[in-house]
């Protein structure tokens, strides 16, 4: 009898204790036709944050199967009590997929209206029966409620991607001690990423030394245009005028400009490239000319 009563209370405690935090979970499924096209979308969910709106920072996981296909994936969502009234697509950080050919939903969210729908974005797996797909949200921060909802439509036009935060940082450090952490990457708002720095101010800024077993840089165009026929190869007397006169290489970019913007290395492997290339023809027409010369050293002495 006891063990019974001990069974029951721990049977009825659970739901008791997901109640209690009803307003931060949400759990749904939705159900896709069979004939399901790319586009098609199921609002499921409205969210009411705190502070004006402003605390809308939440987890939304999806899992399905479909006969050969089995896929989960959990968004970051995030909004502000400030955004305009339109859908944009979550990122995810996680994304389990058992095939080769990708993900077959995606979360969309209306930052204005704090709603939330699954919209189709492949139709992978064979068709037997309508498709369900579990869905949970957790919010992150603090949320007063859920309204479940079930509009469906068909997203035709393109939807851009929903921000995940406003900046992002990685600090390393020993937790063990108190020593103060160090700033390993900081992503900011423009797409731009710093490694060491709090700072970026290019797609990626380091700040320190870079080891790598190779690197490949975009240097176009290659500068083998250098070998066409109606290339202009500047003379030597006036080539070494200009080195006399600016104390660099035509092309090249200067001493001042590098030291104070740097250089890129594709655009410097580009530059010596072309340097080469116009020191090879330099030394041919040299070959030739000399060749000549001993030609007519050999004419003058066989005439002796």
């Amino acid at each position: 009898m006891k063990k019974l009563i001990l069974f029951l209370s721990w049977l009825f405690f659970i739901p008791t204790i997901y109640a209690q935090n009803s307003n931060d979970y949400f759990v749904t499924t939705v159900t896709f036709p069979n004939d399901y096209v790319i586009g098609d979308y199921i609002e499921f969910a409205t969210a009411a944050p705190v502070a004006s709106g402003a605390s809308a920072y939440y987890e939304v996981s999806i899992a399905y199967i479909r006969n050969s296909v089995a896929a989960a994936a959990t968004h970051i969502v995030s909004s502000t009590h400030s955004n305009s009234a339109r859908w944009q697509e979550a990122g995810r950080v996680n994304n389990n997929v058992y095939t080769s050919g990708g993900v077959n939903f995606t979360i969309d969210h209306n930052p204005g209206t704090k709603a939330f729908r699954i919209r189709a974005i492949n139709t992978l797996g064979v068709v037997t029966a309508p498709l369900l797909v579990n869905i949970k949200i957790r919010s992150i921060n603090l949320n007063t409620s859920f309204v479940t909802t079930n509009i469906v439509g068909q997203e035709t036009n393109p939807v851009n991607l929903l921000p995940m935060t406003n900046d992002w940082d990685l600090i390393v450090g020993n937790t063990f001690t108190s020593t103060a952490g160090i700033l390993a990457i900081k992503a900011i708002s423009n797409g731009n990423v710093g490694i060491g720095t709090a700072t970026p101010s290019e797609k990626l800024a380091v700040n320190g030394t870079i080891r790598a077993k190779e690197i490949k840089v975009d240097a176009d165009p290659w500068p083998d245009y250098v070998f066409h026929d109606d290339y202009a190869l500047l003379p030597l007397d006036s080539l070494e005028q200009f080195v006399k006169t600016n104390k660099h290489l035509p092309k090249i970019t200067p001493a001042p400009q590098v030291d104070k913007e740097g250089i890129a290395l594709g655009e410097l492997n580009r530059q010596l490239l072309q340097k080469v290339e116009e020191l090879t023809l330099y030394l041919i027409d040299q070959n030739k000319q000399i060749r000549d010369l001993q030609s007519e050293v050999n004419t003058l002495k066989s005439s002796k």
